[in-house]
């Protein structure tokens, strides 16, 4: 198990979507991690804020999602979906009627394949949804595993806070 930069796992997980979209699940929990589950491995993120636009992260790669994803049971795909014209007017209606519950919208847009991220820079797109991105109350929670993994990725995340931000990391000695 190799731990990597924050900056290096999201390019790895960015490489891998775009590639292939459909299948990632993407979760996230308010402790600072992330579970980003592809079609065939997945990551472990583990972030802490430094500041409102900055974030400090280490991560690292599963090769055996299959585990994950039963334990977690979602069913559905997390990605980009682009709307047309009238599935955005659709939605935005619904949202702004407070008929967000309308589960027939929902199912409608879960039924768009995710695409790649090029592939949202065409013009005629109505809108783009991304997610859904899910957020779990503790990731270190859905197995034995997840926990053992958290305890090094934190070690590994705090010698990386003192390394870049000595003077900071004193405060907390």
């Amino acid at each position: 198990m190799e731990i990597k930069a924050l900056e290096e796992s999201v390019k790895e997980i960015l490489e891998g979507y775009n590639k292939r979209p459909k299948g990632w699940q993407f979760l996230s929990d308010p402790l600072g991690n992330i579970l980003a589950l592809g079609p065939e491995s997945g990551y472990r993120i583990k972030l802490m804020m430094i500041n409102p636009n900055e974030s400090l992260g280490v991560g690292v790669k599963i090769q055996d999602v299959e585990p994950l994803r039963r334990s977690i049971g979602v069913k559905f795909d997390s990605g980009f979906r682009p709307l047309d014209h009238d599935l955005s007017k659709t939605l935005i209606s619904a949202v702004s009627e407070n008929r967000i519950t309308d589960l027939a919208v929902i199912n409608k847009i879960l039924q768009i394949d995710p695409v790649p991220i090029h592939e949202l820079e065409r013009k005629d797109l109505g809108a783009v949804l991304g997610g859904p991105f899910l957020t779990h109350p503790d990731l270190r929670s859905i197995s034995r595993s997840q926990l053992e993994l958290d305890a090094k990725l934190s070690a590994e995340l705090d010698k990386l806070f003192r390394k870049r931000y000595p003077l900071r990391a004193g405060i907390y000695r």
